[in-house]
């Protein structure tokens, strides 16, 4: 990699996210900036970066189910069988959100988009940051998404704090280099709202919301 961001081992990585910190992270699905979800200066960095539109909703990467439930309403039965097909896996879903989730992250809408990625690595540093991570991809607004960390570097490089990677420890048909699958289960049944790399896992038509 040329010159650029500083590279940064896990460890390194998790403590500058967790102090605020913007870094460029490659995903099982394409490469993005991430922040701590709760600390809305580094949120505004992002959609400054990115010259993203502030009203507009973020897709949040979370370690597991224990964080997810920092982000949402309860789920039903239905909703939480439809998670676990799902997760960990190249699948955004749209859940209801918590009451008290701050504005930034859900510009105001009742709901919020989730994903719990397949790779090992990354759910390690997301439990290491302490909460769970805003992921976008690395690109301006209207522009295509960076198709490496290569290119993210050279896009974004003075304005981020850092990148971490490690070596993918998913099989490669999960590390398609496309955006996710994303999913509306915040009422029931599911509706599709953007393909992803994997199909969608069944569902009850009758499940209850």
């Amino acid at each position: 990699m040329k010159p650029g961001p500083f590279r940064l081992n896990k460890e390194d990585a998790a403590t500058k996210l967790a102090q605020g910190g913007v870094l460029i992270l490659p995903t099982d699905t394409i490469v993005g900036l991430h922040c701590r979800a709760d600390l809305a200066q580094a949120v505004a960095r992002i959609k400054s970066l990115k010259a993203r539109d502030a009203e507009r909703p973020l897709l949040l990467l979370a370690s597991g189910l224990d964080q997810v439930a920092l982000l949402t309403d309860s789920l039903s039965a239905a909703q939480a069988s439809f998670c676990r097909a799902c997760w960990p896996g190249p699948f955004t879903l749209v859940l209801r959100a918590r009451y008290d989730m701050p504005v930034h992250l859900t510009a105001g809408l009742a709901t919020v988009a989730i994903r719990i990625p397949a790779w090992d690595s990354l759910r390690d540093l997301i439990e290491l940051v302490g909460y769970p991570l805003v992921s976008t991809s690395a690109n301006c607004s209207g522009e295509p998404p960076c198709e490496d960390m290569q290119q993210a570097a050279d896009l974004f490089g003075e304005g981020v704090d850092g990148i971490w990677q490690e070596k993918p420890d998913v099989p490669t048909n999960q590390a398609a280099s496309q955006p996710s699958a994303l999913i509306d289960i915040s009422t029931w049944p599911p509706r599709i709202l953007r393909s992803g790399p994997l199909p969608a896992p069944d569902w009850e038509p009758a499940g209850g919301s």
